[in-house]
């Protein structure tokens, strides 16, 4: 069975790595390697390309010890290691190539800007740093308009600093760009959902009933129980879950239902439902 975890309201902190197709068109003006060290930078690509990130990480970081890399390859390590590493390092890793290409975000060309941008944002968001986050986003957005993990990312930053309205424009933007980007469709329905518009939130994640997203799934039930509408729920969960983990699930939400009737911050509520592990049944 595979392991997976509620995304609710704080989501992104399920964003997908920002730039990773683009990566191999980063560098302008490309740092001289030798012999192993292009054919260590040939692998690091190939593992990237195909997904293989963490594997890819290693090759980067290998060809960092032996003080292959700066400039555009710092930030081909960097943006990989965001995906993999602790955030932390990732930004330590991200402000060390922002040196090493000039210091100057500005001056960067836009792809190089918007995976710098949007890396420093991702971490600083799963720092907590939701101030700062913003700042980047908003600078991935300027390097790329249409860009929609940067604007889910800026909407989420938005959101969590309490400016409701604007982070829904975020997602609203991302969705008309890309009507299937599933991320911002959550973030939005669950943005709705935390303002108290169940309909509206319910509406959304129904839109989405037939993709294979289960956080989609998962929150759409939680926004049925919400509503008062238990049994509709509990089908939602049957659909991905066996019964008595679908059971013990929408036990869960009646529990935040009746806290939330009681007084208790609905955002509090998805929060701590976000940190529920859930085992799914394997297609």
């Amino acid at each position: 069975m595979r392991a997976h975890r509620l995304t609710l309201l704080t989501a992104l902190l399920a964003l997908t790595l920002t730039g990773c197709a683009n990566l191999g068109s980063l560098a302008s003006r490309e740092p001289a390697l030798d012999k192993e060290g292009r054919e260590a930078l040939k692998l690091a690509h190939t593992l990237r390309d195909a997904q293989r990130l963490q594997a890819a990480h290693g090759v980067y970081a290998r060809m960092d010890e032996r003080h292959q890399l700066s400039g555009s390859y710092l930030l081909e390590y960097a943006s990989v290691a965001s995906a993999v590493r602790p955030p932390r390092e990732a930004l330590g890793l991200l402000e060390r190539a922002r040196l090493s290409l000039g210091g100057d975000v500005k001056a960067l060309p836009a792809p190089q800007r918007l995976a710098l941008c949007a890396g420093l944002g991702r971490a600083r968001l799963a720092l907590g740093q939701s101030a700062q986050a913003e700042r980047d986003y908003r600078c991935a957005v300027q390097a790329d308009p249409r860009n929609t993990q940067a604007l889910n990312g800026l909407g989420v930053a938005l959101n969590l600093q309490g400016q409701s309205e604007q982070a829904r424009q975020q997602f609203d933007t991302a969705l008309q760009l890309d009507p299937g980007y599933t991320p911002a469709l959550n973030n939005l329905a669950l943005a709705w959902l935390a303002a108290g518009d169940t309909t509206r939130a319910i509406g959304l994640l129904n839109q989405a009933r037939g993709l294979d997203d289960i956080s989609l799934q998962l929150n759409l039930a939680l926004a049925y129980v919400l509503a008062g509408h238990d049994d509709t729920a509990r089908n939602v969960l049957l659909e991905h879950l066996e019964p008595a983990r679908a059971d013990a699930i929408l036990a869960s939400f009646r529990t935040a239902q009746s806290r939330v009737q009681a007084g208790a911050p609905l955002t509090s509520e998805l929060l701590a439902a976000s940190q529920h592990p859930l085992k799914l049944l394997e297609d």
